[in-house]
């Protein structure tokens, strides 16, 4: 029997890429962010770490992907993406 991480296929990361930025924590993430780092990429995890429950409380988990070096935005996608964009579109010499 194959192991999980065996059936994930291989990634190719383009040679002049520099970060991955990986959106949610699954198992199949965890591997892909495991061969970024061996390729030498940095890793961006975007994950709230926690969801709001139907009766509005937060339920908070910890997320187990994230190695020294990482950085971890506590966000849904959707606001780290809109944020990230607006980033990217900045014009640097209005900084």
């Amino acid at each position: 029997m194959r192991r999980y991480d065996q059936r994930i296929p291989p990634v190719h990361f383009h040679p002049d890429a520099m970060a991955l930025v990986v959106i949610g924590l699954h198992a199949d993430r965890r591997w892909v962010a495991k061969r970024a780092r061996e390729a030498g990429l940095k890793v961006f995890h975007v994950d709230p770490e926690g969801f709001p429950r139907p009766d509005g409380s937060w339920f908070e988990y910890p997320l187990e992907a994230p190695q020294t070096g990482d950085v971890v935005v506590r966000q849904t996608a959707a606001d780290a993406i809109s944020d990230l964009e607006r980033l990217l579109n900045l014009d640097p010499t209005s900084a």
